[in-house]
């Protein structure tokens, strides 16, 4: 029983976070609506999270530092993640939102290979071809959008997947030897200190109620994303956060009043069947290894 419990809990802040990470973009497409951009949402998020981690650690009384051998991989974990959202928002300047979505949620694909290629989980067909079907969800999900064909917005987009993949990979393997405040408090840091040179002049904010309100929710969001994401096995973790898209596209029908179509909920319920078939296969794999 008790063999189980750090996957149960891992797939909880696997959820959290995927949950946490859709609901941004609805409050993004709220702040964009009233005047603010992507460039001062970024900014925000990083400034009022570094802060938000290095008074908890304060508090804590922990130490700030990490270990010599430590400080290289969280400086390319911070820079890596950090340019990867970067990366993901120029992506959208020349293609549509939706096909920088489909291909930016390719990693999870990429960490799945990894993983089979290291052994870490079975190489299994039926789960090859899970993790497939639930792209094609994804692909069904977003399928309203148009297909611009822009080589710099796909370059951004694949660079974007890649960097997602890599945060995953790596950032497992670090969290279990650094506390999690610690560890989300110097990426981003690095990310702040990456965005704030970006932004000089192009910083657009509004100071309308509903802009400000939008503004918090989706910092508010990003920090518990970030802290639960320092927390994740890196296989689960990819295949879960499949669930980010579809969180947004039923928040933007609930809130925005967006309206889905047919193939668009046929796609959410591949990808929440997916979700689910893969959480029992993984716990369950996870058990027998284990006993």
């Amino acid at each position: 029983m008790n063999s189980i419990k750090p996957i149960h809990a891992g797939i909880v802040f696997a959820l959290i976070t995927a949950i946490s990470l859709g609901a941004i973009t609805t409050q993004a497409k709220i702040f964009y609506a009233v005047g603010g951009n992507a460039m001062a949402l970024m900014l925000t998020r990083f400034l009022v999270s570094t802060l938000v981690f290095g008074l908890l650690i304060a508090f804590r009384h922990r130490p700030f530092k990490i270990r010599r051998h430590q400080r290289l991989p969280v400086l390319m974990l911070g820079f890596i993640w950090s340019g990867s959202m970067i990366c993901y928002l120029l992506s959208v300047e020349s293609i549509s939102v939706s096909l920088a979505v489909l291909i930016l949620y390719t990693y999870p694909l990429l960490v799945l290979a990894f993983s089979m290629v290291r052994r870490q989980i079975p190489t299994s067909p039926l789960l090859i071809s899970i993790f497939c079907l639930t792209f094609l969800g994804l692909y069904l999900v977003l399928s309203s959008g148009s297909a611009d064909l822009d080589s710099d917005g796909l370059l951004f987009a694949s660079l974007a997947a890649l960097g997602a993949a890599y945060t995953f990979i790596n950032g497992a393997r670090i969290a279990p030897h650094l506390n999690p405040l610690v560890m989300t408090f110097w990426i981003n840091a690095v990310g702040l200190a990456m965005i704030v040179p970006l932004v000089y002049t192009q910083f657009s904010l509004s100071t309308a109620t509903i802009s400000l309100i939008a503004l918090a929710a989706a910092t508010l969001f990003y920090l518990v994303a970030i802290l639960c994401l320092a927390r994740l096995p890196a296989t689960t973790a990819a295949f879960i956060l499949n669930l980010e898209p579809v969180v947004s596209i039923l928040l933007a029908a609930i809130i925005l009043q967006e309206h889905l179509s047919g193939m668009q909920w046929l796609g959410v319920a591949l990808v929440v069947s997916g979700l689910f078939v893969v959480i029992r296969y993984t716990a369950g794999s996870s058990t027998l290894t284990r006993q």
